[in-house]
């Protein structure tokens, strides 16, 4: 496996994580959850404007 599709499998893993973190903090009404979500799409955001 390269290095440029194991990155895209953690992209992937990072943000259907983060939406069911947003999920659960929205349903449950808890904000640090929601909050590790919009957290790990910004993460993924920056990784793939840096490469």
């Amino acid at each position: 496996m390269t290095r440029n599709k194991k990155l895209n499998v953690i992209f992937v893993l990072l943000v259907l994580v983060a939406i069911v973190m947003i999920a659960i903090g929205l349903v449950m009404k808890i904000p640090a959850p929601a909050l590790t979500g919009i957290g790990f799409l910004l993460i993924v955001w920056a990784i793939r404007e840096l490469r």
